[in-house]
């Protein structure tokens, strides 16, 4: 009879419904579809952690053409903006957070976020916007797509 994968000289016949792994009672995880051992029951990794090199270049392509596009754009109408400048600065990051989120296939987290503040920061500098104004669409971004680990 095999022995548990995790305390050895204890028989068991269940196994993991993941690695396959022998586990014991004072091991099985409840799951779904059976039971699981310890460690495949923390992994709750999706696919959405890391980034294809595809998703990276569709997401530093929207994020190119939205934030420096839109920064070039701002640039133009600054002055018919008044006090709602800081808004649309805001609301501009976030529009470039979620056109990089949409490029990549959906990820969120600091990859994500940091491809589009770097995005709207070169944009506000090319559109004559200055430092200020990319760090508020930076505000907008991280709002957008987070800083947390990817989900």
């Amino acid at each position: 009879m095999p022995e548990c994968a995790f305390h050895p000289g204890v028989e068991t016949e269940v196994s993991c419904v993941d690695c396959g792994r022998y586990i014991c009672p004072k091991d099985m995880v409840d799951a779904p579809v059976g039971y699981k051992c310890p460690i495949c029951a923390k992994q709750k990794r999706t696919e959405h952690i890391s980034i294809k090199p595809k998703q990276l270049a569709g997401g530093i392509a929207l994020g190119v053409l939205a934030g420096i596009g839109g920064g070039l754009l701002l640039g133009f109408i600054t002055g018919m903006l008044g006090w709602f400048f800081f808004i649309f600065m805001v609301m501009w990051g976030a529009g470039v957070g979620e056109a990089v989120r949409r490029g990549s296939g959906g990820h969120r987290g600091p990859i994500v976020a940091t491809i589009a503040g770097a995005c709207v920061v070169i944009g506000a500098l090319l559109g004559g916007l200055g430092l200020f104004a990319g760090i508020m669409g930076v505000v907008g971004v991280i709002g957008t797509v987070g800083w947390g680990s990817g989900r």
